[in-house]
């Protein structure tokens, strides 16, 4: 019975939930959006929205599981067990994982799309950072990211001869799969 139900005295308001989530899905989709720049310059398919996306959306979970923690945890659950905000970040990479694994395809004797699929595991993995608040370390790992993907572009443009670099897609325009 609905009248049975015991509600918790304590109480966030909507603006204390906005202002904790503004500044951490506002990163998120930083660099989430600086990723998919890098990704969208260089012809691939997941490009600004996907990983811009990807990372805001996992840091909003992220953000939501500490404040529903929080919220919980200051009025025990029924059990009196605390509850745990790193559940919702093992969903995260499950579902993820499903994400990227769409994003994999096998053409005739090549596999394509497995550097995409790390893209999209590793922006969420920023999501997360960010979501939990940790600025700086999203940041610095963001700019990392970019200079390693950019550097070893350029390393396999350069020296690895018998890597095709541009596939036709569907539609016919040049993007890869990786």
């Amino acid at each position: 019975m609905l009248s049975e139900v015991s509600i918790p005295n304590h109480h966030i308001s909507e603006l204390e939930i906005l202002l904790f989530l503004l500044p951490r899905v506002g990163v998120a989709l930083l660099v989430g959006t600086i990723v998919g720049v890098e990704r969208e310059i260089r012809g691939k398919l997941a490009g600004i929205k996907t990983n811009a996306l990807i990372c805001a959306a996992s840091a909003m979970f992220t953000a939501l599981s500490l404040v529903m923690t929080d919220y919980s945890n200051t009025d025990l659950n029924h059990s009196g067990q605390q509850l745990d905000a790193t559940r919702i970040v093992a969903q995260i990479v499950s579902g993820i994982g499903f994400i990227g694994a769409g994003a994999i395809f096998k053409s005739s004797s090549k596999v394509q799309g497995l550097t995409t699929a790390a893209v999209i595991w590793t922006v969420s993995a920023l999501g997360i950072l960010a979501g939990y608040g940790i600025y700086l370390s999203t940041i610095v790992i963001t700019v990392g990211l970019i200079v390693f993907l950019s550097f070893v572009a350029h390393f396999e443009k350069r020296y690895i001869r018998n890597r095709s670099q541009n596939q036709t897609d569907f539609t016919g325009k040049n993007s890869t799969m990786d």
